[in-house]
């Protein structure tokens, strides 16, 4: 599915599990806002989606955000014990900040204990015991982590059809910046009425947004759920 295909799909329906393929598309073309944008919109709507956070998590990694990274690979990991990519991303992450070695030992055990003699995993377990070489500095770990997700797609197949083990009960919310009047219309459009009203309760917050506007869509939401 090309690009305006699937941009087409995501405008008619935001919360389709198909919006981390397009999110993929803008990453790979270094369109990093706008990834960001999609991925924040699509897991609003579709919260387990793990292939829309690991995305979102190398956005992170992009902007030098590894508290952000760090949380998303984590909650990825927990609910989805097979996901390869998240776990390799995880302990890169681990590597780069300086901290937190066991739990990136951790990680690296259980890569080898999927893929036995993995040579990714196999090297850092090896150096994180030597301790023979001093630890780069993490300006330079980062400029390598950074290649190293640009040139990286997600490899693992991106399935509509998500299994949904141990979901996470932490829940990714919307940007604030993208809680908009429009955003809101097109949330009652597609009749999912509870979003709409968490993002009208976001706007009322905003003193500049007409009261008038919040009412009518107040309104609107109140109709649509009593039509249910």
């Amino acid at each position: 599915m090309n690009k305006e295909n699937l941009e087409k799909l995501f405008n008619e329906d935001l919360g389709s599990s198909y919006f981390p393929w397009l999110a993929e598309i803008y990453f790979k073309e270094g369109d990093y806002d706008r990834a960001k944008e999609v991925c924040n919109i699509g897991l609003f709507l579709n919260p387990h989606n793990n292939d829309g956070k690991f995305i979102l998590a190398q956005v992170a990694i992009i902007e030098d955000d590894s508290k952000t990274a760090i949380n998303l690979l984590k909650e990825i990991v927990a609910t989805d014990d097979l996901y390869i990519n998240a776990m390799k991303m995880l302990v890169m992450v681990y590597q780069n900040s300086g901290t937190n070695k066991a739990s990136m030992i951790k990680v690296v055990h259980q890569i080898l204990d999927l893929i036995p003699g993995d040579e990714f995993a196999s090297k850092i377990l090896k150096k994180s015991l030597s301790k023979k070489k001093p630890i780069k500095r993490k300006t330079k770990a980062k400029r390598i982590i950074k290649k190293r997700v640009v040139a990286q797609s997600a490899t693992k197949a991106l399935n509509p059809k998500e299994k949904k083990k141990n979901p996470s009960k932490s829940e990714i919310h919307i940007d604030p910046k993208m809680a908009t009047l429009t955003f809101v219309d097109i949330l009652i459009k597609q009749k999912q009425y509870e979003k709409a009203n968490n993002v009208l309760n976001l706007i009322k917050k905003k003193k500049t947004i007409s009261q008038n506007s919040i009412k009518v869509r107040i309104k609107k939401i109140v109709e649509g759920l009593q039509e249910k």
